[in-house]
């Protein structure tokens, strides 16, 4: 065989294994390597019915739909396969809709309840409502704008954007039967004007596919110098990650979570609602890596997270609050003072005699209605509810708390209400402002009250309570925790209401990753190490001390003895034997571990406010922090939302109720491997992609490998 016969057999090779691979033909890159040959054997792709592919793609408005350019169909031949269309819902992000994956588990539910032809399916955690004849999803236990929904196996990339939108159900059902019918007839590169004419539809390839305002001389050679808009037929990849497994039934614990002042809760000024789903995502994450036995074998089930929103009730019009301030408000500075009026304005609220019924009202009563409609979605229930209070909603949870009463004394109230036939109110005598408030009753009594950021100790002093007696408890509420990070402003301790002596330093919390941060293990040994130095030092002057002193006193009595020099020798070698013993204690104890004597504070009771055990617990800062605490001081106050540390002992504490115990973390790569933890959510990453499967292209992972498919061979070699 001559070199040009070589050269043919090769190109005829190539373009063979270029089809196959197109095809959906496995590929084995060791016999790439042995030989240019490959297996031919056809893959079987088994069709799917798929409703949206019925008209027929002349019902569709398309005036001189094609222009068609020859190809060569031997080597770019792309037969039709169905796929399934994923479900989305809008959210609006920053002043822009934003379309968000549904989990997996309602899409799931929503294509069950979509072939039942059923109008109403719970999703996202039997949070929201999804009406299939509205297409609109509906929130159930907060007031929203309802979000519109998108069943869509077809989607779109703007020119200048980086985030795929699916397209709605009519235009998906034109594109896929332009592209069935574009398969069948392989009639690539073929441009159909669609809208009117306004836009052209160019079918490249299955792998590029574009949008363009039909304007200038549009050929099969145009560089897209007009509006541009990308098409991709199947689940995009960008979505992956963003897709979630989904919360499962039942619930195992819920906690209502009371915000602070202002609407905004965080750095990027988002809502309590946002801020409460991290909560949610990261109690995942902490289930996952922390509980993973107990998830795995289905004995332990979510916690659920619910917002109690209370800043929109003050200042909604009907009070009349912002109106009355928005004369009264100087022009300058005008941001800030809205900002002001908004926020900072809700601490003065709470000390009025007027809005402070108002806010507690509003807590109390939204907590019950929640917790009413939570029992209602989810009649199995029969965990415990905790609540958490960032900034001033812990200040308010703990005034609630304070006036509950507990369940021995409900009957002996009810009774002497019904005696005088009057409205059972536990009044209180109230350190807020006012003479007197009424709190209603709650109607669950309470595991936990988490204070996050708090300044619960600051308002008590104000009030001129300068103290806690050490038997002092929650009525209903069988433990208190006080969580804060080391830099935030607003946050005080508690330890130290209950005993004025209490000196130590409050817990600190763990890494969630079973360890110290780095630089906090660097700094404890600089320390450590600058202790044992200082400790030796003043030793060793003590030591040189007594041998003066002892020297001084012997020459200042001749008297003592006739052979002054052997004494002298005598006492001294015995105060320098002293000295060695003391400087031999200091070291040993130099050396104890710090954390035993610890410990034993730790181990002591304090009060009973937290069942005998400690109530402060930091969080160990991160090392970009230790430049600027004051630069960071703001950010640290509202750092609690994604802190994977506070949710560790949240979930700890509330987890420990029904006997679950944390299982224990590992530092280094090696521990995680030997213990199956990374091995865990790489067999979560291959259960997600091979039931995001059929909502993908068949081409969908060779797109990134394709550019040009005569070079694809010789760059699997």
């Amino acid at each position: 065989m001559n070199k040009s016969e070589k050269t043919m057999q090769s190109t005829n090779e190539s373009d063979s294994t270029t089809l196959n691979i197109l095809h959906g033909v496995p590929i084995d890159p060791f016999n790439l390597r042995q030989s240019n040959t490959l297996n031919t054997t056809p893959t079987v792709v088994i069709s799917m019915d798929d409703t949206d592919v019925t008209p027929a793609v002349s019902d569709f408005n398309m005036t001189n739909p094609s222009t068609t350019i020859t190809i060569n169909t031997e080597t770019e031949r792309h037969d039709y396969s169905s796929i399934k269309p994923y479900w989305f819902y809008s959210k609006k992000i920053q002043g822009r809709i934003t379309w968000i994956p549904f989990s997996l588990i309602d899409v799931q539910r929503i294509d069950e309840a979509y072939n039942r032809n059923q109008e109403i399916i719970a999703t996202n955690g039997n949070r929201y409502d999804v009406n299939l004849v509205k297409r609109i999803r509906t929130p159930i236990y907060w007031d929203d704008e309802p979000n519109e929904i998108r069943r869509s196996k077809w989607f779109f990339l703007p020119e200048q954007d980086t985030r795929f939108i699916p397209y709605d159900e009519q235009m998906n059902e034109m594109l896929e039967n332009l592209y069935e019918e574009t398969c069948r007839k392989q009639s690539w590169h073929t441009r159909h004007e669609i809208n009117d004419g306004k836009e052209m539809l160019i079918f490249h390839s299955p792998v590029l596919m574009t949008i363009q305002a039909s304007e200038g001389d549009m050929t099969q050679w145009t560089n897209f110098s007009y509006e541009t808009r990308t098409l991709r037929r199947g689940l995009p990849e960008m979505f992956f990650n963003e897709i979630k497994f989904g919360d499962k039934d039942p619930v195992q614990h819920v906690v209502f979570v009371v915000h602070g002042i202002g609407e905004a809760c965080d750095t990027k000024f988002r809502p309590l609602i946002d801020c409460v789903e991290d909560f949610r995502d990261t109690s995942r994450t902490i289930l996952q890596s922390h509980f993973k036995t107990y998830v795995e074998n289905g004995d332990m089930h979510r916690v659920e997270f619910l917002p109690v929103y209370w800043h929109g009730d003050l200042h909604m019009e009907a009070t009349g609050v912002d109106s009355h301030l928005l004369p009264l408000t100087l022009p300058s500075v005008i941001k800030l003072r809205t900002f002001i009026n908004t926020t900072l304005s809700d601490i003065l609220f709470y000390t009025s005699p007027v809005y402070c019924q108002r806010i507690i009202s509003r807590c109390i009563s939204e907590m019950n209605r929640l917790y009413a409609i939570f029992l209602q979605r989810n009649p199995s229930f029969n965990g415990q509810v905790s609540v958490i209070g960032h900034s001033l909603g812990s200040v308010i949870l703990y005034d609630i708390l304070v006036n509950q009463t507990p369940a021995n004394e409900e009957e002996a109230l009810r009774n002497e209400a019904e005696n005088r036939n009057t409205e059972k109110k536990n009044v209180c005598i109230s350190g807020t402002g006012q003479m007197s408030i009424q709190y209603e009753k709650l109607t669950f009594p309470v595991a936990f009250f988490f204070a996050i950021g708090s300044p619960i100790a600051m308002f008590l002093t104000v009030r001129g309570i300068t103290s806690l007696a050490s038997d002092y408890v929650l009525p209903t509420c069988k433990g208190l925790l006080n969580i804060f990070h080391p830099y935030d402003p607003v946050a005080y301790r508690l330890e130290p209401l209950i005993d004025p002596k209490w000196t130590v330093a409050p817990v600190l919390l763990p890494h969630h990753k079973g360890r110290k941060r780095l630089h906090l293990e660097l700094i404890d040994g600089l320390s450590k190490a600058t202790d044992l130095k200082q400790k030796m030092v003043d030793t060793f002057k003590n030591t040189m001390i007594s041998i003066t002193d002892f020297v001084q006193s012997y020459r200042g009595s001749i008297s003592a003895s006739t052979s002054p020099s052997s004494t002298d020798d005598t006492g001294i070698a015995a105060a320098t034997t002293a000295a060695a013993a003391e400087v031999e204690l200091e070291l040993e104890h130099a050396n104890d571990d710090e954390d035993t004597h610890i410990d034993e504070w730790n181990n002591r009771p304090i009060g009973k406010l937290n069942q005998g055990r400690r109530i402060d617990y930091v969080l160990q800062h991160r090392p970009i922090e230790v430049l600027n605490d004051y630069l960071f001081a703001f950010a640290s106050h509202v750092s609690y939302w994604d802190s994977e540390d506070t949710m560790l002992l949240i979930m700890k504490e509330i987890l420990k109720l029904d006997n679950f115990e944390p299982e224990p973390q590992y530092e280094t790569i090696e521990q995680m491997i030997k213990s199956n933890v990374l091995n865990y959510f790489v067999t979560d990453q291959t259960v997600k992609m091979n039931e995001l499967r059929p909502y993908l292209a068949n081409l969908e992972q060779l797109s990134r490998l394709i550019s040009d498919p005569t070079n694809l061979v010789p760059r699997l070699r």
